[in-house]
Parts: structure tokens; C-alpha cells; sequence
């Protein structure tokens, strides 16, 4: 097989217009002297299997270890070459040319081909599909127009040139394209498949066939279990250790518990602030950052026209960015392993051009997120007298699960015992599997959580433009939406462009568009024999195409 490559770093495409990438490094020990005869790993998971369509997906979860595309994220959170043999990049940088292996295969056999990435791709944006993470196509030529039903699917700018070249076309040069390959969205899917089950396509595991290291299992497909094995047609098959990954449906924590004490789950999550800090010295202890936010979205347009008028002024909302310890809300509520937000980019996300600065500690306008009572007290009254109230009663909505409704509770009791005049009424909402993004905030005050789809500021910062539909507040400014299109356009990763980044968060920050907490951990009890996970802090979390149990 001829499938080694060397990472593609993102910072080195800008300086790679009109050049073709076509390098070679050996493959990494396997390890095997050490491996455990049993390779089986079982793991929790809190919902049934509902989809295979990742056109359908918002949330990945285990089945990204069953998607592949042209590119994948390696382990230090670049994108590096997949499926595609090579790219070439035209001197305009608006027109990406991929190569593919010629030994590709899906796993029942079919050869992957260009052809498979123009139909995923076009399906994703078509009406009727209604892919979650659709807005994401924004820049690739005609995407936007596609989205706003102006032009068809089939009028997207991606071309197949025989069965092994994807000729990708860009409205604009966008030095982040390669990161956003990455995310599991644009991997192929197989049109002959697709055709050939017309409506139960993906519906069930015999239904679709896999791209990636593992496939899901026709059999034993349950309400309360699924389960992968190894893709036999995977390029890198001999990389594939375990033998079968088992899913198991938990209704209840306490099972859970039981179930990994009992060996039978390898790992379990820990949910409270209580189990965290029983567990936090042990071995098997561990806390995956993530690149996610919790948040604090604002509803402008709701009923009462004087509770618009209230969160419509920006200092309202620094007000209650001001009220807020995010320490010790964090921590009260996700545990110790949680970072207070510094602005709306996750720590970790994205680094300067020579690795050393991380764009989260460089964000400008972090005193707007310090926790300074008396500011906001005087920021609050200042509002209300504004808005004509002298006293208000808002609503508060967070997901009916554990640590939202702490948190609910804990933010509440922060901003109603800092802030005069304020009350505040809490409201469960039920999580559903496929969240619209752009469905209406339901409350004044709504808990939300945004995470990083690439490995760029942009991820999060285009997500509050004017035209972006994850903007449910529908907060706008016109010079903010003007920075981001400068980034968005940029041919290369530079020092303009990250300065225009660091401007337009400070915009954002200053005027509490949206008013981040902090960045959870997700932290976990894990087998301590299960090695070469590669857990990644941003796209999809967990790929277990290395993965081991050492004796």
C-alpha cells in the first residue's frame, strides 16, 4: 500500500501556490510486542443509533472512526493528506486540484473515486438533505448562493476529472480550506449505495458502506447496543488493532458505573463536580480538553418589548458578563479541569505561525469577561433606567441534563445576587439528537454550547456574523462582519490576517455579542491498558484507528 505520507501542515499551503505535495515518511511501531490478545473495546454512549448519513449528523461521536476524506486530523490537531494522494494549489489560490489513491476502497469493496466527493458534497447542500453543518461549504464557488436558494446543488463548485481528480473551485482564496476538509462532512459517500436504497440509505448498518478504518456491523444493531469492526478494504488496515468497538446505550449513570467497576465498560464519564474530585489523582483519571464554549446568547426579538429594549444595549450585557466569577462557576459546576472563558475562541484551538502563541491568550478586551460586581452593578442600573425599568424578571434556558441545570442554577444565583432589580426564571429544555442550529432562542437568556468545527479562529468567530444562521441572537456589527470577511478571504496564514482575527474578537467581547463562561473538559475514568487514542481537541473527539490494550 502506498498511503504514508507526511503531515500536510496548514501553515505551509500559503507558500505552496502552483506546487504539488508528494512526500513520503515510514510508518510508526505497532506496538504489537506488547499487545493484549484481546482487542475488544466497550464503550458508553447516552443514545441510540439513529443515522449513518453524515449529511445528517451535527454530532459525529464514535461513527467518525468510520468516515474518512481528503484529508484527516493528525495528532497535534493539523489536517494531513487522506484520501488524496496530493493537492495542487493554482498562484490564485482559488483552486485546489486533488490526486487520490488509486487503491482506495469502501468497505464492500466499491472503489472510492472523485465522484464520490462531488455527490457528498452537493447532496450536503441540497434543500432536501438539510445538513446541520451546511454553512460550513461557505466559500467554495457558488456555496453561498446555493444555501440562500438562489442557484441548485448541482451549480456547487467541485469536479470530478476522470475517477482520481477532485478539481475543488473557491469564490475567494481561503488559507483555512485544508482544516475544514478535515471535519467529517466533506468525507464521500457512495452514490451507487445511495441509489440503490433510495430512502433506507443509511437508515440501518446494511444500508451504507464506510470510508474509514472501521465499519458498523449489521449485526446486533439494537435500541440499547451497535457496535464497528474492522473496514476489510481500509488502505491502512494493518494500522487497525482492535478488533471490534462495542456502543452500549446507558440510560442511567449509576449503570454505567457499575458496568466499568465491573470491567465491562473501558470507560465512563465523569459528570459531576463530586465524582471529578474523587477521581482526579487517580491513574485512570483523565480530562480531554475540548474545543468547545459554554455561552450565554441573548434573545433581542422576543415578546416583551422591554426586555428587548433591556438586552439590546450592550451594556446590559456587560453587566451580566461582569457579575459572572467564571471561576467558580466553572468549577461549581464542570469541575476544576474547566478554563474560564478569555474571549469566545477556545484555549488550545489555534497557535501563532511559529507555535507560540495561542490565539485564546492573545484575544484583546479580556477585562469585559473579569468578575467586577460593582462595575456591573452600576452598568446594570444605568440599563434599566434606559430601558425604563426600574426592576425585571427574566428567563433562563439551559438543556435538562446534569450539569446544565447546576449551571443553570449557579448563574443564577451569581447575576440575581450581584445585579439590583433582577429575578430570574429557569427553563428546562429537552436535548434532541439532530439540534437545528438555527431554530429561535425560546427564553431571554439561553445556555448554549458552541465548539470548533477546524482549527482556526474562524470557526467560532464567523459563527456571529449578520448572515451566519448559529447567530440565533441576532446580534450585528457591520465592521465585525467586514473583519471576518477580511480573514475569510486571506490567501495565506499571516500576521495580517491573525491581527484581523485578534480585532474582530475584540469587537465581538466588547460589546458582549455573546457572553462566553468557560471551556469544559470532558473528563473520564479510561482502562488504563488501552493505549494510541488519538483524542482531538477539535472536529471529532476520539479516533481509534491505532488504538491498543497493552497485557
Amino acid at each position: 500500500m502506498k498511503h504514508w505520507i507526511i503531515p500536510f501542515l496548514i501553515i505551509l499551503v500559503g507558500g505552496l501556490a502552483g506546487c504539488t505535495q508528494n512526500t513520503t515518511v515510514n510508518s510508526t511501531s505497532d506496538s504489537k510486542g506488547v499487545m493484549a490478545q484481546r482487542q475488544t473495546l466497550d464503550l458508553a454512549t447516552g443514545n441510540p443509533l439513529t443515522t449513518l448519513d453524515t449529511d445528517k449528523m451535527d454530532q459525529f461521536g464514535r461513527l467518525n472512526n468510520t468516515i474518512e476524506g481528503l484529508y484527516q486530523t493528525n495528532r497535534d490537531g493539523q489536517a494531513q493528506l487522506a484520501l488524496a494522494q496530493r493537492v495542487k494549489v493554482n498562484a490564485a489560490k482559488t483552486t485546489y486540484t486533488f490526486t487520490l489513491w488509486k487503491d482506495s476502497y469502501w468497505s464492500n469493496g466499491d472503489l472510492i473515486t472523485a465522484q464520490n466527493f462531488v455527490y457528498a458534497w452537493r447532496r450536503a447542500l441540497d434543500p432536501r438533505t438539510k445538513a446541520p453543518d451546511a454553512d460550513l461549504f461557505r466559500g467554495i464557488q457558488n456555496a453561498k448562493q446555493i444555501l440562500a436558494g438562489q442557484l441548485p446543488a448541482d451549480q456547487l463548485g467541485v469536479q470530478a476529472q476522470g475517477k482520481f481528480k477532485l478539481i475543488v473551485h473557491l469564490d475567494h482564496p481561503m488559507a483555512e480550506l485544508p482544516q475544514r476538509l478535515a471535519y467529517p462532512l466533506f468525507g464521500p459517500q457512495n452514490q451507487r449505495i445511495a441509489k440503490k436504497f433510495g430512502k433506507k440509505y443509511a437508515t440501518k448498518p446494511e444500508y451504507q458502506v464506510y470510508a474509514g478504518p472501521f465499519m458498523v456491523s449489521s449485526h446486533g444493531d439494537t435500541r440499547q447496543h451497535w457496535h464497528m469492526v474492522p473496514n476489510p478494504h481500509y488502505w491502512d488496515r494493518k494500522h487497525v488493532y482492535l478488533t471490534r468497538i462495542n456502543v452500549n446505550v446507558y440510560r442511567s449513570q449509576a449503570k454505567a458505573w457499575h458496568d466499568y467497576r465491573a470491567g465491562k465498560l473501558d470507560e465512563v464519564r465523569l459528570l459531576t463536580k463530586k465524582s471529578v474530585k474523587a477521581y482526579e489523582y487517580k491513574n485512570s483519571y483523565t480530562a480531554r480538553p475540548y474545543s468547545r464554549m459554554i455561552l450565554l446568547n441573548y434573545r433581542r426579538n422576543g415578546p416583551n418589548v422591554h426586555h428587548n429594549q433591556l438586552l439590546a444595549q450592550s451594556q446590559a450585557r456587560l453587566a451580566i458578563s461582569h457579575a459572572i466569577n467564571r471561576k467558580t462557576l466553572g468549577r461549581n459546576t464542570y469541575g476544576s479541569a474547566s478554563l474560564p472563558a478569555q474571549g469566545i475562541v477556545p484555549a488550545g484551538l489555534s497557535r501563532g505561525l511559529r507555535g507560540t502563541a495561542d490565539f485564546a491568550a492573545s484575544q484583546p478586551h479580556q477585562k469585559t469577561l473579569k468578575y467586577q460586581p460593582k462595575v456591573a452593578q452600576r452598568e446594570w442600573r444605568a440599563a434599566l433606567k434606559r430601558a425604563g425599568l426600574t426592576h425585571v424578571t427574566l428567563t433562563l434556558s439551559y438543556l435538562d441534563a446534569t450539569n446544565s441545570q447546576s449551571l443553570a442554577k449557579q448563574l443564577i444565583k451569581q447575576l440575581t445576587q450581584t445585579l439590583p432589580g433582577l429575578t430570574i426564571k429557569p427553563q428546562a429544555r429537552v436535548w434532541q439528537l439532530t439540534t437545528d442550529r438555527s431554530a429561535p432562542l425560546t427564553s431571554d437568556l439561553n445556555l448554549t454550547t458552541q465548539r470548533a468545527q477546524y482549527a482556526d479562529p474562524l470557526s467560532m468567530l464567523s459563527l456571529y456574523t449578520s448572515t451566519s444562521t448559529a447567530n440565533t441572537g441576532h446580534w450585528r456589527n457591520f465592521t465585525y462582519d467586514d473583519l471576518v470577511a477580511q480573514a475569510s478571504t486571506a490567501p495565506a496564514f499571516n500576521t495580517h490576517r491573525w491581527k484581523t482575527l485578534l480585532k474582530a474578537d475584540g469587537i465581538l467581547m466588547q460589546q458582549q455579542g455573546v457572553t462566553p463562561l468557560f471551556q469544559p473538559a470532558s473528563t473520564y475514568l479510561i482502562n488504563p491498558h488501552l493505549n494510541g487514542v488519538q483524542f482531538n481537541t477539535v472536529g471529532t473527539q476520539s479516533n481509534f484507528k491505532e488504538a491498543y490494550f497493552v497485557k
